[in-house]
């Protein structure tokens, strides 16, 4: 449950069109690798990223087929909290585009070892952006956003337990962060 050495590489490619009405290619990338500091010590390094346009130049993607991305992936951040957003609802539109990235340190915490418990510290940095819509109530900056904070994981009998703390360093007035984050089960 907690990598402690090796890579990790997913590409993985979508075509939408044939019989449907959504008419779209998505490609997207994932990779993580892990190298043992000392024994419980791990340090990580977390990539990702995607691309995704309309083969059709009559149909938008839309909504509901773009990118979203937030707490699992931008640590810092809510569940869709960065990217393409309308001012006037405050409604998350997702994007056509994205990257994030991460570094952690997986650390002992002096308690028993079998008790489960490690510590973690953590950055992430990300962006979403490009809509094939536009108008003045869209804001849809193409900036880089960046975390940081602390996590406890627990290899609990149910499976894997994780509690994060983080702090949104550099985000947009539009974005929506959160400074708790609960997940169960694996980063990928």
């Amino acid at each position: 449950f907690e990598t402690t050495e090796g890579s990790y590489l997913r590409l993985s490619q979508d075509f939408a069109g044939v019989g449907g009405d959504s008419r779209f290619v998505r490609h997207e990338f994932k990779a993580a690798t892990f190298f043992p500091l000392a024994p419980q010590w791990t340090l990580s390094f977390a990539g990702t990223g995607g691309h995704m346009w309309g083969w059709d130049s009559d149909t938008d993607i839309r909504i509901n087929e773009r990118f979203f991305i937030g707490s699992r992936q931008m640590r810092g951040f809510d569940r869709s909290g960065i990217g393409p957003r309308d001012i006037t609802t405050r409604d998350a539109l997702g994007g056509n585009m994205y990257y994030t990235g991460s570094a952690e340190t997986t650390f002992p915490l002096g308690l028993p070892d079998d008790l489960g418990f490690l510590g973690a510290a953590f950055i992430d940095v990300g962006d979403l952006w490009g809509l094939d819509v536009s108008g003045p109530e869209i804001v849809d900056a193409h900036t880089p956003r960046v975390s940081a904070g602390l996590g406890l994981a627990w290899h609990s009998p149910f499976g894997p337990i994780r509690i994060d703390f983080a702090k949104a360093i550099v985000k947009q007035d539009e974005d929506e962060t959160q400074v708790f984050n609960f997940s169960f089960g694996t980063r990928f």
